[in-house]
């Protein structure tokens, strides 16, 4: 590993040497440093005090001598620490640019607007989770680029856990595939606030009123999507009253796998049959057989007086059920 390697998060060519000849040769004393590391002695406790704070160091008292810490674990905290300082940069300068972008967009259209494709769309998303300080407003529909990948979800995870809403609209399309079931199962699990109805018109995402991501590609023959950036202007309001209106017209889903008994108002499967699912997959996700399943839709139905699905969430919504 090169000498220069831990310099890059804050660690001097000094510390590095003194830090570096601890992992070698643990528990020695200033004096024996100084000396095997080839350093003069001036400074040194200097250093490794630093070294102590940064986590890299301990010392033993009584004995009066030096240890190396667990490298993995220390410098993945430094490294966490510099990723840290880099986000609050790059957040700043994303402030800045609005600043900027905000004299500027009243006579120039190329100022709200923007063409994203590749690593400057993750790159965007990326950041728009970051720096959201209220909300994050999506809607998802086909077509899917890519495979439902949870891992890809952490930041989301982590942003709801600090207290980010997040709110989305799913077409009922999004549930005739199983793992993207799973995958709006999981992230209402987790607290995402989801609704699902039919015919949703465009994939967008909306963070907190700063900007808005609207996807332009209309299949995924494409290798990538391609998306517009839009920022405050008369077509992001227009883009938030969309989002709205969806919100308004969708059923919940909720996030509890349970199924009901006899008497109680079948919430888990009137949302089931909302996102679209077919009897086959309710029957999946609540843990019965097919027949069951459709011998309670009909008896759904009977206690609503209906005679489909359609009539059926109607009579649902009214009654207050969904």
């Amino acid at each position: 590993m090169s000498t220069s390697i831990l310099q890059r998060i804050g660690i001097t060519a000094k510390q590095e040497r003194l830090y570096r000849q601890l992992v070698e040769a643990p528990d020695q004393t200033a004096e024996s440093l100084a000396i095997t590391a080839k350093i003069a002695p001036a400074g040194i406790e200097a250093d490794l005090a630093a070294l102590i704070e940064l986590g890299l160091v301990a010392e033993s008292s009584p004995q009066g001598t030096y240890t190396a810490t667990d490298p993995e674990a220390a410098i993945s905290v430094l490294i966490r620490r510099e990723q840290e300082k880099l986000d609050s940069a790059r957040l700043e300068s994303i402030r800045l640019t609005q600043q900027l972008r905000a004299h500027r967009q009243q006579n120039n259209v190329s100022s709200i607007v923007e063409v994203l494709t590749g690593d400057a769309l993750a790159e965007q998303w990326h950041l728009g989770q970051r720096s959201a300080q209220d909300r994050i407003r999506m809607t998802d529909r086909p077509p899917y680029f890519n495979a439902p990948d949870l891992s890809s979800m952490q930041t989301q995870r982590q942003r709801m856990a600090e207290g980010l809403i997040y709110q989305v609209v799913y077409d009922q399309a999004t549930f005739e595939d199983p793992a993207h079931t799973n995958r709006v199962m999981t992230a209402v699990e987790w607290g995402e606030q989801a609704r699902v109805t039919a015919n949703v018109p465009i994939k967008i995402v909306l963070v907190d009123d700063s900007f808005a991501m609207v996807m332009i590609t209309r299949n995924s023959q494409y290798d990538e999507p391609t998306v517009i950036l839009v920022r405050p202007s008369a077509l992001l309001d227009a883009l938030s009253a969309l989002f709205d209106l969806l919100w308004s017209r969708g059923v919940r889903i909720r996030g509890d796998s349970g199924v009901e008994t006899d008497g109680e108002v079948p919430e888990k499967l009137l949302g089931l049959m909302a996102m679209g699912l077919k009897d086959e997959a309710i029957a999946i996700e609540m843990g019965v057989t097919v027949r069951t399943v459709r011998r309670r839709i009909r008896e759904l139905y009977e206690q609503l007086g209906v005679h489909n699905r359609f009539q059926a969430g109607v009579a649902a919504k009214t009654r207050g059920w969904l």
